[in-house]
């Protein structure tokens, strides 16, 4: 039997899809029908197409749980998603999500950060489809890996930075059942306690 890890939960793969489509918003669940769907197409086709079909794994990310956009809008996001301390204190704040390329205010700006980098994500589903696997790891390893977490635009600079150099990559030693949080972890940067 295979068994899929998501933080500190297993999944076995017998586990019904039905019972995974009801545990995520409706639009979630339709992006990553559709990239299941886009997988049967083949990995060569994903590659040609992957200026498309890569930006395509965002939509993943991007609904509250009432199928409203959340990405970096003051009504939705901070339901939505996790926040780290520094970025917390402004979940509230309109001004946070507005005019964010503002480099003057940019201790004052949101920044949504994938806790894997895209690029990541998708060279990922693109084995995944080589080694044939199902349509449910397809979708476990989707559910569980596409994920945003709000931080602060000085904290992006942190991940993005000559220091850390983790704009599209994992620290090293990582693996794909490892820490969903290590770049955030490996900067410092603290989330919020819920």
């Amino acid at each position: 039997m295979i068994y899929y890890y998501q933080q500190d939960i297993y999944y076995s793969a017998e586990t019904s899809r039905a019972s995974i489509w009801r545990s995520m918003n409706e639009k979630r669940a339709a992006h990553i029908r559709m990239v299941i769907a886009m997988t049967k197409a083949g990995g060569e086709d994903l590659l040609l197409t992957k200026d498309k079909s890569a930006y395509f794994l965002r939509g993943i990310i991007d609904y509250a749980e009432n199928g409203r956009h959340a990405n970096l809008d003051v009504r939705w996001a901070p339901s939505t998603y996790e926040y780290s301390k520094r970025a917390s204190v402004l979940k509230h704040e309109k001004s946070a999500y507005q005019q964010r390329s503002d480099k003057t205010q940019s201790e004052f700006k949101l920044h949504a950060e994938h806790i894997i980098p895209n690029s990541l994500i998708f060279k990922r589903l693109l084995v995944m489809i080589e080694e044939d696997c199902s349509d449910e790891e397809i979708t476990h390893f989707l559910d569980s890996s596409c994920k945003i977490v709000v931080i602060t635009k000085e904290e992006m600079k942190l991940l993005d930075g000559a220091g850390a150099g983790l704009k599209s990559s994992m620290p090293d030693g990582w693996s794909w059942n490892g820490d969903l949080y290590a770049r955030l972890n490996h900067v410092s940067i603290e989330m919020e306690s819920v």
